[in-house]
């Protein structure tokens, strides 16, 4: 069950940057992100990563079968809500719909769930 906490924990500052951001608000985090070169791209990358890592310990590595290949189900939720996060843009006037932040959330996810998996492997 205390495997569950640090992906909550994980989930809901992500969704208090987007309200943030969805009402026009700033806070410490976006600064920092504006601070970096390509900040926002990496920001969707290690926060994505970072929650589908988590969630996938969460799921306890349970994995699903998509074409004979075994995917992580914490990824694929963490998939999920990225790409609904990303397309609800289109629909808000104050944000961007915008394919690199989908493709940085892409990575991130992939990133960390490899080295998740190259850990795991060492063990």
């Amino acid at each position: 069950m205390l495997r569950i906490v640090p992906a909550l924990l994980c989930f809901v500052f992500i969704c208090w940057n987007i309200l943030e951001a969805n009402s026009a608000g700033n806070n410490i985090f976006f600064e920092l992100v504006r601070s970096l070169p390509y900040g926002d791209k990496l920001g969707h990358l290690v926060l994505y990563g970072t929650l589908s890592l988590l969630t996938i310990i969460a799921f306890n590595h349970r994995c699903v079968q998509v074409k004979g290949y075994p995917l992580p189900l914490g990824a694929l939720v963490v998939l999920a809500l990225a790409l609904a996060e990303e397309l609800s843009q289109l629909f808000l006037s104050n944000r961007t719909f915008d394919m690199a932040d989908i493709s940085a959330d892409i990575a991130g996810i992939v990133i960390f769930t490899l080295l998740l998996n190259k850990c795991r492997a060492k063990q």
